[in-house]
């Protein structure tokens, strides 16, 4: 049901030098130009279709192009990159520094120059809630990939109160219900994005957002062997859900 956080196929397509070689028809869904490294020289960002051509669905190829650099390519392997629409996060403080549907601008901090990072949410397929990445400018605005995992259900960004950074909140997978009001046990995961450094786990924050807005802890990954009661998220967390073992849920009562 969860699939492995993985990175291995974004060394695969920027290793490859025949991936700009190949000649799938394209239609382009979206293009904007943005100054995201804060240098005065917009990139141009395109999304459009690689592996179809009948106009439906949204985007899987990306191509980030800067004048006097070669063009920078992101193909999604796992779905189809979607919208995210700001308005649907809880956290208001984080808008989308652009218009657009599925080019999801965000920025580390207030001041004029601060890191800028794009998200970029999968739609996911039948019963899979959709992949998650995020890139950001690197060494001489060259975009890097800092965050991608397969399944990742988005919840929200977080400022970090102690230093320039974003804290990216999802689950890792969408629960199954066992009843009315029981889950399976899907925690929130929090990671922290600082710099052009990969995102870093972070279990302190994890378990309180956890507590905090969904039912008591029982450890940082999905589990099925865990039942979620009384699930109310973000109204009263583990004060009102509490966590039950297999066996404990299935007792007779």
């Amino acid at each position: 049901m969860i699939r492995a956080f993985c990175l291995l196929w974004v060394a695969s397509v920027f290793g490859n030098p025949l991936i700009a070689q190949v000649h799938t028809p394209q239609v382009l869904v979206e293009r904007l130009s943005f100054d995201w490294n804060h240098s005065g020289l917009p990139a141009t960002f395109t999304l459009s279709f690689q592996h179809r051509t009948d106009g439906a669905g949204d985007a899987d190829r990306l191509v980030i192009y800067r004048k006097g650099s070669k063009p920078w390519i992101l193909l999604n392997n796992d779905d189809e990159w979607g919208p995210t629409v700001a308005d649907d996060l809880p956290t208001r403080l984080r808008k989308n520094l652009v218009t657009s549907k599925r080019l999801f601008f965000v920025s580390a901090g207030s001041a004029p120059d601060a890191r800028i990072y794009l998200i970029l949410r999968g739609g996911g397929y039948g019963c899979c809630v959709g992949s998650l990445t995020v890139l950001t400018p690197g060494v001489e605005g060259t975009p890097k990939v800092v965050f991608h995992a397969v399944e990742h259900l988005f919840q929200d960004i977080l400022p970090l109160s102690d230093h320039p950074g974003i804290a990216l909140v999802g689950q890792p997978s969408d629960s199954e219900g066992r009843a009315a009001n029981a889950e399976s046990y899907d925690p929130y995961r929090v990671y922290i994005l600082e710099g052009d450094q990969p995102a870093r786990f972070d279990l302190t924050r994890s378990k309180a957002y956890t507590v905090r807005h969904y039912c008591q802890w029982a450890g940082p990954t999905y589990n099925e062997k865990f039942v979620a009661v009384n699930v109310d998220p973000g109204q009263w967390g583990a004060g009102h859900c509490h966590t039950m073992t297999e066996a404990q849920f299935n007792a007779p009562r």
